[in-house]
């Protein structure tokens, strides 16, 4: 056997998307995301539940003292603030609890991704470019959060303090829903600072994990799209050109395999969905009532420094832009899972055959898409949807504040 066909032969079929998938859920040990097998990543992921839970239990006890009226003295924002502050971490304890359930069962489903790519015999070309994007994305959603949160700190404490006077200023003004100014302890106030840098750190991932399974199920779609692309380019040619026999046979079963292989994808899809959505219901919500939160503050909070203004207009942004990413990546896994139809649509009546006949009614009938536990799909129409909801309910506020 010659050199060129060994080479052929051990040519990788497919992209690198899974072993970066990989890194990244490695790295996510270190803020407490690991699977459930007993190790000291799963031991540091019991300690953060822990710390997260009672951080919670404080925060709602707080709220609770509050509406019951053992508490005097009092006004709506702190309401607002205790309120906030205990949806925030309860999303954190969740979405620790979900990321460390989906990397769990991350092992299995990427054996059957990684079977589908191998034990096919159709050539299918790698996604060249899916590693540098998955890299990218994660730096940048990395970087632009640790901005973020570091903009947030400097806009609620200000600059130029001590370390303790650091602490001091920062937990009693953001953390004032657990931690009153005349109970101030450094040792209380150190794992509370800990806990708020990883609970904001949760909140990103889980949106990052999103993000990233919905590209690499775009990618995988659009490899296919590209391929019926391409065979109909070769049917367009062979027109007028009558085929039986092995031809015949040949031509229906690469179509047949084409049809399997969309098959195959659709089951990917779905079983990824029984595992990411409810991490998706969860980050969607949870964004929805942050996005809502910071323009009713943005409202009624005119007063303020400039530090103070531009923490809330980068916030705001940072908040919709990762909410429509959500979105959009998800959504692209539906709208490529329907591409191939307008290709089918093309192709010479002379080499229609049954099997493509099934792969169009498979493709037009098969609704495929990523939901958030079945309460909603993940489409394009769904930012009209939400944008129109948020309007509303700001109208209602400044309707009811006038």
């Amino acid at each position: 056997m010659s050199r060129n066909n060994i080479t052929k032969l051990n040519k990788k079929k497919y992209d690198d998307f899974l072993p970066v998938l990989n890194s990244v859920f490695s790295m996510a040990r270190y803020f407490g995301i690991s699977g459930f097998e007993v190790s000291l990543a799963f031991l540091w992921c019991l300690i953060l539940f822990i710390m997260l839970f009672v951080t919670e239990s404080f925060a709602i006890w707080r709220i609770v003292t509050l509406l019951g009226g053992w508490r005097v003295q009092v006004t709506n924002e702190s309401l607002i603030g205790r309120l906030s502050g205990s949806i925030f971490y309860a999303n954190a304890l969740l979405s620790l609890f979900l990321s460390s359930k989906f990397v769990h069962s991350w092992r299995k489903l990427s054996r059957f991704w990684l079977s589908m790519e191998i034990n096919t015999a159709l050539d299918f070309p790698p996604d060249v470019r899916i590693r540098k994007r998955t890299i990218c994305i994660t730096v940048f959603v990395g970087t632009i959060a640790v901005l973020e949160h570091a903009l947030s700190m400097v806009s609620a404490t200000g600059v130029g303090f001590p370390i303790e006077e650091f602490f001091y200023r920062y937990i009693t003004l953001s953390h004032g829903f657990i931690l009153r100014k005349q109970d101030y302890n450094l040792w209380y106030a150190i794992p509370i600072f800990i806990v708020s840098k990883l609970a904001t750190v949760l909140w990103n991932f889980q949106d990052l994990i999103i993000i990233l399974i919905s590209m690499g199920l775009s990618s995988r779609y659009h490899r296919l799209n590209l391929y019926v692309s391409r065979v109909i380019t070769i049917e367009k040619r062979f027109e007028v050109k009558q085929r039986f026999g092995t031809e015949l046979y040949l031509q229906i079963q690469v179509w047949r395999r084409l049809r399997e292989a969309y098959v195959r994808q659709s089951t990917l899809v779905r079983m990824v969905d029984r595992h990411l959505g409810s991490l998706v219901l969860l980050s969607n919500v949870n964004n929805l009532y942050f996005i809502c939160l910071q323009i009713y503050l943005g409202i009624h909070k005119g007063n303020g420094t400039t530090i103070n203004h531009l923490y809330h207009l980068f916030s705001l942004g940072w908040l919709i832009f990762r909410a429509c990413s959500v979105v959009l990546a998800a959504s692209d896994v539906h709208l490529h899972s329907q591409k191939a139809l307008k290709c089918l649509q093309q192709c010479p009546s002379a080499s229609f055959n049954i099997e493509m006949k099934r792969l169009q009614y498979q493709l037009a009938h098969d609704y495929v898409a990523l939901t958030g536990m079945g309460f909603f799909s993940l489409r394009r129409e769904l930012l009209l949807e939400v944008a129109a909801a948020i309007l509303k309910y700001e109208l209602v506020l400044i309707q009811y504040d006038n």
